[in-house]
């Protein structure tokens, strides 16, 4: 796991939160928030998020249904069973199982890139062990963390003191 260079503080109130992460947003910096419930304002502040998730599901459902639609239709052409002159290969008996299948790949695979992504994230975004084991966080507090460069550590901290927080770390 790599190291954590940045700060992180602890707020009482959700608008010197929000105006925290705004501020920090205005800088260039993407904060990580740590709450003990979600708050509307907190997803406000952070802005709109960005994911790869709704393109997982598109692929894996539109890979879902080609599958739902050709696997049945290849057995029907090599195994024929002539029916009274109907199609062998048709398309509405071969609607449902094309159906299920971009449901239940579209489903999987979503939650698996969801798990994937997130295990990513945790590396790529880490918290510091300090903030991980603050207790109020789940109770009462605020947490915003920002990565940084060491240059801009002092900005930072100021930032959060200027907007009432209670702590400030500093870790390099």
């Amino acid at each position: 796991m790599s190291k954590f260079t940045g700060v992180w503080a602890i707020f009482e109130y959700l608008d010197e939160t929000t105006e925290t992460i705004e501020q920090v947003r205005k800088e260039g910096v993407q904060p990580t928030v740590i709450s003990p419930c979600p708050r509307h304002e907190i997803d406000h502040a952070l802005g709109e998020p960005t994911t790869i998730v709704p393109w997982i599901a598109l692929a894996f459902g539109a890979l879902g249904c080609f599958i739902g639609y050709s696997l049945p239709a290849w057995t029907a052409s090599d195994w024929v069973l002539p029916v009274s002159g109907k199609p062998i290969v048709a398309i509405p008996p071969f609607t449902i199982i094309g159906f299920e299948l971009t449901i239940l790949f579209a489903a999987i695979h979503t939650l698996a890139g969801l798990a994937l992504l997130g295990i990513i994230d945790s590396f790529r975004f880490p918290i510091p062990k300090g903030a991980k084991d603050y207790p109020r966080f789940q109770r009462d507090r605020f947490g915003v963390v920002v990565r940084c460069e060491e240059s801009k550590l002092e900005e930072f901290e100021n930032l959060m003191k200027k907007n009432g927080a209670e702590e400030v770390h500093v870790e390099k």
